[in-house]
């Protein structure tokens, strides 16, 4: 497929979109910035971390990684992750490089410093493909979620929304789902469906990092508790054409709703998602799907899920991630609910009935030149025993 009054070598200009059945793998890298952020989020991961960790990276180093997920891995994607990324201090540069040399930018964002339109306009002047914003509440629920000291989280959120619809900036968003908001996640749909969401994804809480050692977790849901819940806002969405994904959740958790439902095994197969090639550095030449297979289980194990005694003979077991142990650990297994008959071994067995928000991309042919490939100073984390992935400063 060509482009549509799109030039190669700028993604400035938004590609062209279509919705399909199609499957076919990610193109989207991913890059933390930083730790550094100016909202608590009460299920932050990175809440607890010494300040030392939590700095920016260097300017040179940030166009070096997206250099190399551009030209060595032919992503035409990049994810910026923090902290929060709209404060690093050369954003608007780091934009403005990575849509000149083909590579769409996207923020992942609590969105409070676009209430302000000429953030917004900045940011689109700049080259910004879409913001990833965390909406984790409507009212009360928000403020308490994401904790600013100045700010109401709510009112400043719906602002930045309308102003990204007003300026013409496609947006998606992200919903941790807990015990906090678990009954608000129909007025969060509703809330993106009215400023123009293309795109919400419900994403059940992930022990890790520093969760991962406690067993009892306060705002943790259970799957059975938030899963008449998640199955309404998908209705919701559903209703109003808008794309609906649920991250993380075991697909018998979800019965007849499995084709929204994205595991480890079917990220790759989702161009929101990130690749897990370039995101652990793997150099792989030229993936194919049975790597990804192998790399998502990898990072099954990575992020300490199993199977469960009674997912053993399951008939999906193979493309399910299965239970977080910690989560297992608090409420034991008794929820998991075996698929009978044949083993199931395409993992894209379910969502492949999804209609789904896809970017219409060319001919990619500059993928792999004007660059070198060799590894950057500064890496992906790649080893089974690390934790976040993205750019580190290398021990002294």
């Amino acid at each position: 497929m060509e482009f549509d009054n799109i030039r190669q070598s700028d993604t400035r200009a938004q590609y062209q979109i279509c919705f399909s059945r199609e499957r076919s793998l990610t193109r989207r890298g991913v890059l933390w910035l930083g730790l550094l952020c100016d909202a608590r989020c009460v299920f932050c991961y990175d809440r607890h971390l010494p300040a030392v960790q939590r700095g920016w990276i260097a300017f040179a180093d940030a166009i070096s990684a997206v250099s190399r997920f551009r030209y060595t891995y032919g992503n035409r994607f990049v994810d910026f992750m923090g902290g929060e990324p709209t404060l690093y201090p050369r954003v608007l540069d780091l934009i403005d490089h990575c849509a000149s040399i083909g590579l769409a930018p996207t923020c992942i964002t609590h969105g409070l410093h676009l209430r302000n339109r000429e953030t917004v306009r900045a940011f689109k002047n700049a080259g910004i493909h879409d913001f990833l914003m965390s909406v984790h509440g409507v009212g009360p629920v928000a403020d308490h979620v994401v904790q600013h000291p100045t700010l109401s989280v709510a009112a400043a959120q719906v602002a930045a929304l309308e102003h990204l619809q007003a300026e013409g900036i496609s947006v998606r968003l992200n919903v941790t789902v807990m015990t906090e908001n678990v009954t608000q996640l129909t007025d969060i749909a509703q809330l993106g469906i009215r400023v123009g969401a293309r795109v919400i994804n419900f994403v059940t809480f992930n022990p890790y990092f520093e969760w991962r050692g406690d067993v009892v977790i306060p705002f943790q849901i259970r799957h059975s508790d938030a899963a008449p819940h998640i199955k309404g806002a998908i209705d919701v969405c559903a209703a109003s054409g808008v794309e609906a994904n649920v991250r993380y959740i075991p697909l018998c958790q979800l019965r007849g709703y499995e084709q929204y439902v994205y595991t480890g095994y079917q990220l790759p197969f989702d161009q929101h998602e990130w690749d897990y090639n370039s995101w652990y550095d793997r150099g792989e030449a030229a993936p194919t799907r049975d790597w990804y297979v192998q790399a998502s289980r990898e990072q099954q194990q990575r992020h300490g899920y199993d199977h469960t005694q009674r997912c053993i003979t399951c008939a999906a077991r193979t493309i399910c991630d299965g239970f977080h142990t910690q989560y297992v650990q608090r409420w034991g297994d008794g929820e998991a609910e075996q698929y009978t008959g044949k083993p199931i071994s395409d993992v894209t067995y379910f969502i492949r009935q999804q209609l789904k928000l896809q970017y219409v991309l060319g001919h990619d042919r500059e993928s792999g030149t004007g660059a070198t490939t060799a590894p950057a100073s500064l890496t992906q984390f790649n080893a089974t025993l690390e934790r976040r992935a993205g750019m580190k400063r290398p021990a002294r």
